[in-house]
């Protein structure tokens, strides 16, 4: 063979390694990657029509047919391979914060080459491949060569206005892989002009693609999945502590903070004789029914429009009417606590147990948020805490403990039983209500 194709035969091992190891992952989501996906296949498909022209051009007598259709497929796919370069150029003079008017261009930009690009493919299909002797002017193809010449030499001062224009919005590495397609469609044009027999076409589009590549949105997607994956289970966790308003805010802001709420209802809800319990069952068996109890009660709040607070102990607290505020907080605060008992009831049945609670509920102004920077909680302060959790504690077991306050809330929509007054520690004496059972 007169023709050395040793540089085609690299470039197309190069080419179809990286394009193995390309797909062989789950690659960032972004235009450019897009349009280097169908450049990498062009690429290899062009590196193998041209080796195989190369060799079938000598026995043209033998293989007529099958050297005419790679000829025609290797122009049309070097043309390809141009065409996706200069997209490529374009998707990354697309920046964020582009102008209207930039972006438009951009459009017409990619149409006006588009439309030259098949321009081209059609002046090639429809000339006459032109040979000069024995396969002696391998790429002396005549008008069809000469096309696809005058394609890549309009796309490389294209490429060139282009980064000139955009110089500053597109990134150096980018810069370096669109420059490198340039520079070497200026070499490779003018080695061929010279030396016939020095194949080295293959190994320019090679090397730009493979320049191309490492300047990419590249990273390893399944450790992004992985981090995405703990990510979520850190919110997931985070959201668990703390509202998501709540939890929003603080992953956007470092400094904790405090905001005063002017209705909200807040419930205590407390096992009733729990020392007891644990000395006559044990202290292992209560916890692990404790849990449970409770673990149902988190499960039974996802229905309510109301924010569980914390554990404490054996007690239970809830705020409706933050971090979101609504004028029906105090009823929503009722419905969950006569769910609770129902819920309670059950779980005795299940669990062979005569486990009672006394629930406290209170209405009123309150101050909520985080303090601190270690283990912190979104908590509440303020008087109306205090005297929805002696609700609680002055209470009756299995019967739910209302404030004044929240009694003047409900008092048109449930039937309330009045205490006598009670002499309650830090507020003196209060009337109290029990919701009628």
């Amino acid at each position: 063979m007169p023709y050395n194709i040793e540089f085609q035969i690299a470039g197309f091992v190069v080419v179809s390694i990286l394009t193995v190891v390309f797909f062989s992952k789950k690659r960032w989501s972004s235009l450019q990657n897009s349009i280097y996906r169908v450049l990498l296949v062009t690429t290899v498909i062009e590196l193998a029509l041209d080796i195989i022209s190369v060799i079938t051009i000598t026995e043209r007598d033998k293989v007529p047919k099958l050297n005419t259709f790679c000829s025609y497929a290797y122009l049309i796919f070097m043309l390809s391979y141009i065409y996706c370069c200069d997209l490529y150029t374009i998707s990354n003079c697309i920046y964020d914060g582009i102008p209207l008017w930039r972006k438009k261009m951009k459009i017409a930009e990619s149409i006006l080459i588009t439309a030259f690009f098949l321009a081209a493919c059609t002046v090639i299909i429809t000339t006459k491949l032109l040979y000069g002797g024995e396969g002696k002017f391998i790429y002396s193809y005549g008008v069809p060569s000469d096309t696809v010449y005058v394609f890549s030499t309009v796309s490389v001062v294209f490429a060139i206005i282009l980064l000139l224009c955009n110089r500053t919005k597109i990134p150096p590495a980018r810069q370096l892989s669109i420059y490198t397609f340039c520079i070497m469609e200026g070499i490779v044009a003018l080695v061929q002009m010279f030396n016939k027999q020095l194949l080295i076409v293959g190994f320019g589009s090679a090397t730009a693609v493979l320049i191309m590549y490492f300047t990419l949105e590249n990273p390893d997607m399944h450790l992004i999945d992985r981090l995405n994956k703990v990510n979520k289970r850190s919110n997931d966790l985070l959201l668990n502590i703390l509202p998501a308003p709540i939890a929003n805010k603080l992953q956007n802001s470092k400094a904790t903070f405090t905001q005063t709420f002017n209705d909200v209802t807040v419930l205590f809800l407390d096992i009733v004789g729990f020392s007891k319990l644990a000395n006559e069952i044990g202290t292992e068996r209560i916890v692990l029914l404790l849990n449970d109890f409770f673990t149902q009660m988190d499960d039974l709040l996802d229905n309510y429009k109301i924010e569980k607070i914390k554990t404490i102990g054996d007690a239970y607290m809830t705020a409706a009417g933050i971090p979101e505020q609504y004028e029906a907080n105090c009823e929503e605060t009722i419905r969950f606590a006569l769910a609770s008992l129902d819920l309670l009831e059950q779980f005795n049945k299940e669990n062979n147990t005569a486990i009672q609670v006394r629930i406290g509920i209170n209405s009123g102004p309150v101050v909520a948020g985080i303090i601190g920077k270690k283990k912190f909680i979104y908590d509440l302060w303020g008087i109306n805490v205090n005297l929805a959790s002696r609700m609680e504690s002055y209470g009756t077991p299995g019967r739910i403990h209302v404030s004044k306050g929240t009694y003047e809330k409900l008092k048109n929509t449930y039937s309330f039983e009045k205490q006598l007054p009670i002499n309650i520690k830090g507020f003196g004496l209060l009337e109290t209500y029990l919701l009628a059972q």
